[in-house]
């Protein structure tokens, strides 16, 4: 199980899984519901479909269901079910969500979500620790990263409720004009109708003519939406209260794309069909920019040369902007532009069907103003140039391979930041392209871009972002350089070659993650097959120090993964530190030991948490065995360090990025003593003891949570290695004479039975 804490990410299987919003019963809390978003590539719902609680139960798609409520003695829980391999492209992430009904979360004891495997295995823990007056919450997110799925601990509150938590993702309504005859509705929403159970929406408002406004030439009539007709009296108060409870957005200024905008006309019989240039580009066919202007909801087309095209969105109020593409049937096809930001411009990608025409609908309830420009109006990005805005926005990179640079303020309240590269062979396909960045809140963070020409896309950044294109020169790591040296970027298999065959080597790495899910180092044969994965971003961080050639041999091949630029030097193994008296360090480091066998005490300096675990590798045998791990805890633990015959070993401390530690050698009399007269020993985490006395059988007794079955006995020989596998849960025993290594996170205890 990995605990992780807000803001933190983990991988899950991309399978069937179960979501428990955990609870404690207690009397007297206030009652809980939970639903799931699914939410597409602009962080908003689909449609009402795409809302799943307990009064709608099941996505159309059977990728999310709500299954139901568990109650034991001590804990309730919602539960839900995603089958990942299901959810549609179009998903890019499903949130799990929840509201509290005549109460605060801060009065709801033990919020926790877990993320459970088939067989009742927990695979991701997060607890709220900071609820207080909220009223909603998202509690996480599970998100596609280059076709896996991975789980965030978002935290995120809403001391507006639901109708606060609505409008961020696309449900959203404002308040309705006094009933005085048909009075246009100029609320939007993003879902067909207002579910039972959840925040009800106004009536969709009516098409452009009502109500004396006149609709201008060559713009269509919008539909009423269906949610008009289930809105009610009652809705609309609600959807009235939702909107003033909901929080404004932050002012920003407008975004470098204004000084291109052409001036909004209206529409005349000559302008109706633009004139064409046939004037074919790198990135599609160049034609006459299209300009159009309007207030509150319109749907508007034009005929333009087919395939992918820039729209350009802009207003000078306040409230929720969209723009959407509309398909044969007139229904949403796909969100172009996407905004609550005030004085909003942006900038976003459509594709005109080459058997139509392309017909755009424009959300908001003031005036706007829309353009449609060929792809060679995005603005350009220069490598060695700092390109900024604010909001939505299409650049084109024609530069080298680079790294990519992407700085983000993080926007009014931790807003989504996604910057996407488009390749041109696949512009007719818009979903289909490359995730560079994919965060929450304030970003600084380097990606590998891919030689151009290309499109980037600013998705999302309800906020200020920069970015600058940096080329990486690539060195060829085939060749056995005289330094030791490897250089590269990107993903690749490297030959690294031993200098001195017949002993081990000090690798020193720098490895840059590509994405979220940092690096992958496997091993290969002589036949190049997998001998398993030897380093990840996660576990060894992107720097630190490993022993090659455990074995001696005279070359590995290695295949790196899902990196950025990677640099990788080979050393005489005499270079790793000696462990003689207590070391520290930050990160992945080796370490060389020599003297008689050990006892080691491994803790965390650190505040920031992560994995920090030390194992011992020996030369010639080239096998390793865990000394001890932290399981993210500052509590220090003790195992044992394996020597050799020959008196000496390798200590691996293995640590994620800026996880401190420390490691101090403790002699083998500080082992706690069962036998002679003592009859029980306790400890906690992982731990060595001494059995005195003659073969007997003993009780192990461990108490962690849902995992207490989970601890493991080893018998330790004169070496320390472990060399019997004694059991692998609590209960009785039957214990030899000497060290017994416990491998266990939580209290456990050793008594002899008579």
């Amino acid at each position: 199980m990995t605990h992780i804490t807000k803001g933190a990410n983990t991988p899950v299987p991309a399978g069937l899984l179960r979501v428990a919003v955990c609870r404690h019963k207690v009397a007297g809390t206030p009652a809980v519901d939970v639903s799931a978003l699914l939410l597409d590539a602009a962080g908003k719902v689909r449609g009402d479909a795409d809302l799943v609680f307990r009064d709608r139960p099941a996505h159309p798609s059977g990728a999310v269901r709500h299954v139901g409520t568990g109650d034991s003695e001590k804990q309730l829980a919602e539960w839900l079910e995603l089958d990942l391999p299901r959810v549609e492209p179009a998903v890019q992430r499903v949130l799990v969500a929840a509201s509290c009904a005549g109460g605060t979360f801060g009065a709801v004891p033990g919020l926790a979500a877990q993320t459970v495997a088939p067989d009742g295995t927990i695979l991701v823990h997060y607890e709220v620790t900071d609820a207080a007056t909220e009223t909603a919450f998202v509690l996480g997110e599970f998100y596609r990263r280059d076709g896996q799925w991975k789980f965030r601990a978002v935290g995120q509150g809403y001391d507006s409720g639901l109708a606060g938590l609505a409008t961020d993702f696309g449900i959203a309504a404002t308040r309705p004009a006094a009933p005085r005859g048909p009075v246009p509705n100029t609320g939007v929403s993003k879902v067909a109708g207002p579910p039972p159970g959840a925040l009800p929406l106004p009536g969709a408002m009516p098409e452009p003519g009502a109500a004396g406004q006149p609709a201008r030439a060559a713009a269509e009539p919008a539909g009423p939406a269906p949610a008009a007709k289930a809105a009610t009296a009652s809705a609309a108060s609600a959807a009235s209260s939702a909107s003033s409870a909901a929080p404004p957005s932050s002012a920003a200024p407008p975004s470098s794309t204004s000084s291109t905008s052409t001036a909004p006309s209206a529409p005349t019989a000559s302008s109706a069909s633009p004139a064409r240039k046939s004037s074919p580009t790198r990135l599609g066919e160049d034609f006459r920019p299209w300009t159009r202007s309007g207030r509150g909801e319109r749907v508007v087309s034009v005929k333009l040369p087919a395939g992918p095209v820039i729209v350009e969105g802009r207003h000078d109020g306040e409230g929720l902007f969209c723009v959407d593409t509309l398909d044969d049937d007139k229904q949403p096809d796909r969100l172009v532009l996407n905004s609550a930001r005030p004085r909003f411009r942006g900038r976003g990608l459509a594709t005109v069907p080459a058997d139509r025409r392309l017909r755009l609908r424009v959300q908001f309830h003031g005036d706007w103003e829309i353009a449609v420009r060929p792809l060679s109006a995005a603005r350009a990005l220069r490598t060695g140039e700092e390109a900024t805005g604010s909001g939505p926005e299409v650049l084109r990179y024609d530069g080298p391979a680079a790294d990519l640079r992407a700085r983000f303020d993080g926007g009014r309240n931790s807003e989504l930041f996604c910057v996407h590269s488009h390749e041109p062979d696949r512009l007719n396909d818009l979903y289909d392209y490359k995730l560079l960045v994919n965060e929450l809140g304030r970003v600084d963070k380097t990606a590998p871009l891919p030689r151009g020409p290309l499109l980037v896309t600013v998705a999302n950044g309800e906020g200020d972002w920069r970015l600058q294109a940096t080329p990486i020169p690539v060195r060829d790591g085939s060749a056995a350089p005289a330094d030791g040296v490897y250089e590269g970027r990107g993903d690749t298999t490297v030959t690294l070659v031993n200098p001195r065959p017949g002993h081990p080597a000090l690798l020193e790495y720098e490895i840059g993650n590509a994405d979220d899910r940092g690096h992958e180092v496997i091993l290969l044969d002589e036949y190049g097959d997998s001998d398993g994965e030897w380093m990840n971003g996660s576990r060894h961080g992107e720097r630190g120090s490993h022993v090659l050639f455990a074995a001696g041999q005279a070359q590995r091949a290695l295949q790196i993964r899902r990196a950025g630029k990677w640099r990788l030097r080979v050393l005489p193994i005499e270079e790793a530190p000696l462990l003689k008296d207590p070391v520290e360090g930050t990160g992945s480091t080796l370490l060389r030991y020599q003297g008689p066998p050990t006892l080691l005490r491994l803790g965390r300096t650190t505040e920031k948490a992560g994995y920090l675990a030390a194992h011992a590798l020996n030369h010639p045998r080239g096998q390793r065995t865990l000394i001890a791990d932290t399981d993210t805890r500052r509590r220090p633990v003790v195992g044992p360090v394996w020597v050799a015959p020959e008196g000496s070993c390798f200590v691996r401390v293995q640590a994620g990025d800026g996880v401190g530690w420390r490691v101090e050698p403790v002699p083998l009399d500080e082992a706690p003593v069962i036998g002679g007269g003592t009859e029980r020993v306790t400890g906690r985490g992982f731990g060595v003891v001494r059995h005195t006395g003659p073969e007997t059988e003993m009780l192990l007794t461990h108490d962690y949570d849902m995992l207490s079955d989970l601890i493991h006995l080893f018998e330790l020989d004169e070496n320390l290695f472990p060399v019997r596998h004694i059991g692998r849960s609590r209960g009785r025993h039957r214990l030899p004479n000497g060290f017994l290594q416990i491998r266990g996170f939580g209290e456990w205890g050793l008594e002899q039975r008579r």
